[in-house]
């Protein structure tokens, strides 16, 4: 291999690295509430908002001692996804989101993330910043009777 593709393909990685870690790593992502604790049969909403544009958001739950669960996966301004009895929406500026539960039941309790990225490469895994997360306690009518 030539020393001048050699330098050619570092030169790339460099660029690949710069784009995807440090550009991407500047983007904030903040979840509200920070936890939560409701009734059984109540709607909750939680709210994600990111300081840069996204062409990405993914929600996320997590239960205790296990590995997240992909809810809902926005990639369109002011889209609207269901999944059962979530439903999340994307903002027009791609930098909100927000997530709702109807009819909340114990099971519903966890832990929700939102995850967002600025860059969608086409034949790579987005680079995927995550909130802090809202954890949600569902207490039971049988326990308050």
């Amino acid at each position: 291999m030539s020393l001048n593709i050699l330098c050619k393909s570092y030169i790339y990685i460099y660029i690949f690295f710069f784009y995807f870690i440090f550009l991407n790593s500047a983007q904030q992502l903040n979840q509200s509430p920070q936890s939560m604790s409701i009734q059984e049969g109540e709607d909750v909403s939680m709210n994600c908002n990111s300081s840069s544009t996204l062409n990405l958001l993914l929600w996320y739950k997590q239960d205790a001692g296990e590995g997240p669960i992909l809810l809902i996966k926005l990639l369109k301004g002011g889209e609207l996804a269901r999944n059962g009895k979530l439903t999340a929406q994307f903002g027009g500026t791609r930098k909100d989101s927000l997530l709702n539960i109807s009819a909340s039941e114990p099971k519903d309790a966890g832990t929700y993330f939102c995850a967002g990225s600025t860059v969608l490469p086409k034949h790579l895994q987005p680079a995927l910043k995550l909130a802090m997360g809202t954890p949600i306690t569902v207490l039971s009518q049988f326990l308050l009777s």
